[in-house]
């Protein structure tokens, strides 16, 4: 069982306990230089747990192993709260929980992986996500572009425009607590 991912083109910076991602394909080519692996947790109600899903099996024994269930989940979580989501908890652990265990309207958690086979607990929280901008000559703050797709576009993180090239940034002026609302 591996969790699912995401692949997509980027660069990860990392300061201390700030993490961020210059993303600059959302679907990058098979073979592109810069490829990052994106893993996106599910928040559980309560204590708020990050669970990495390998699967989500439907009322009807269905399962899903894609990044589509991200869909699924939002469209159908309340309808079918007795869906099951096998999958990780955040140091590595096999799980299962029912979907009624989740919020369903959370922003996921998202982290970042150098490489396609390493460990969910190898990731790194991102806190911000950096799109390049000929437009702009200083980092900027922006909202989600919206043409992005499930569940990249769900993901608790700080969205910012900065000039092409830039890399001396200061990720802790750009990291604030990211909104974990729809």
């Amino acid at each position: 069982m591996r969790a699912i991912r995401q692949r997509v083109g980027g660069t990860i910076l990392a300061q201390g306990r700030d993490h961020a991602l210059i993303l600059r394909s959302p679907q990058p080519e098979p073979d592109a230089p810069d490829l990052v692996v994106l893993r996106f947790a599910f928040v559980t109600r309560g204590p708020g747990d990050h669970i990495f899903p390998s699967l989500v099996v439907d009322d009807w024994g269905r399962e899903m192993r894609a990044l589509t269930i991200y869909q699924w989940v939002r469209e159908n979580g309340d309808r079918f709260p007795r869906s099951e989501i096998f999958g990780y908890e955040q140091d590595g652990r096999e799980t299962q929980v029912f979907l009624r265990e989740m919020e369903l309207m959370a922003r996921l958690p998202c982290y970042a992986y150098a490489d396609d086979q390493a460990a969910v607990t190898e990731g790194l929280l991102l806190h911000t996500i950096l799109l390049e901008d000929a437009q702009v000559d200083a980092p900027v703050r922006s909202g989600r572009p919206p043409e992005l797709p499930l569940p990249l576009r769900a993901a608790r993180v700080n969205w910012w425009k900065i000039p092409p090239g830039l890399r001396d940034i200061d990720l802790a002026m750009l990291s604030a607590q990211a909104d974990s609302g729809a």
